[in-house]
């Protein structure tokens, strides 16, 4: 299977204070060249809606040797792996005009019922496809093993952060970590990314955020006792 591709250049909205992509962005990239590229599989948004099945983002990671700027061509890559157990493995690179990647990341996304908002077993999906192992893949996301905290806020998803699946898109997540990152505010970028959703966030609805600074490494989750999502981030 060839790798799906897909160059662009940054312009102003991409960006952030520094010029420099942010961090939501780089999801979005990341998400769309996903998307676009399940369209031609034959497992896109136009063939699995009319099924009642949705794709669900379950844990992402990356690894940033650098953030690109402004006006910067660019190219994103991405290629499914080897279906397990329900899961779906995505990896995805990002090189710069030179061919070189700056950046790696690695994905597991599930297929959900749309109405039922459960899991739908790779068995009775009927989403297949071929696969092929490049060699360059980055480790698949793991929980993360450790988290501090020691403040927190309400937080309510506004309307604009609901994607067509009716919940929060996973990309806005990272707006929500960079208003809140110091390091971020400083005009650091982020070295490695973990995230992991295990529930949904809905519109219009208030949550509590718990967040922390330890050393170069920032926390954000939603949820005491059982996190609805959380987020590591080393700068």
């Amino acid at each position: 299977m060839e790798i799906y591709t897909l160059p662009c250049r940054l312009r102003s909205r991409d960006v952030n204070l520094f010029q420099r992509l942010r961090t939501s962005q780089l999801f979005e990239l990341l998400q769309e060249a996903a998307t676009d590229h399940s369209e031609l599989l034959g497992c896109g948004v136009h063939e699995i809606r009319p099924r009642g099945l949705m794709w669900v983002l379950a844990r992402q990671n990356a690894e940033i040797a650098r953030m690109p700027s402004y006006g910067e061509e660019i190219v994103v890559e991405t290629w499914p792996g080897k279906t397990v157990h329900s899961l779906y493995p995505r990896y995805y690179r990002i090189l710069d005009f030179t061919g070189e990647p700056i950046i790696q990341s690695s994905a597991i996304w599930i297929l959900a019922d749309l109405k039922e908002r459960t899991l739908v077993p790779s068995s009775q999906s009927g989403i297949e496809y071929s696969f092929e192992k490049r060699g360059f893949e980055i480790a698949l996301p793991s929980p993360p093993r450790r988290f501090f905290t020691d403040r927190s806020l309400s937080f309510s998803v506004p309307f604009s952060y609901v994607d067509m699946n009716g919940h929060m898109n996973n990309t806005r997540y990272f707006d929500l970590a960079d208003n809140l990152s110091p390091a971020a505010a400083e005009g650091r970028d982020p070295r490695r990314i973990l995230v992991e959703y295990s529930a949904e966030l809905r519109g219009g609805q208030s949550y509590e955020l718990l967040y922390g600074q330890e050393g170069d490494r920032f926390f954000l989750k939603a949820g005491a006792e059982k996190p609805l999502f959380r987020i590591v981030m080393d700068y």
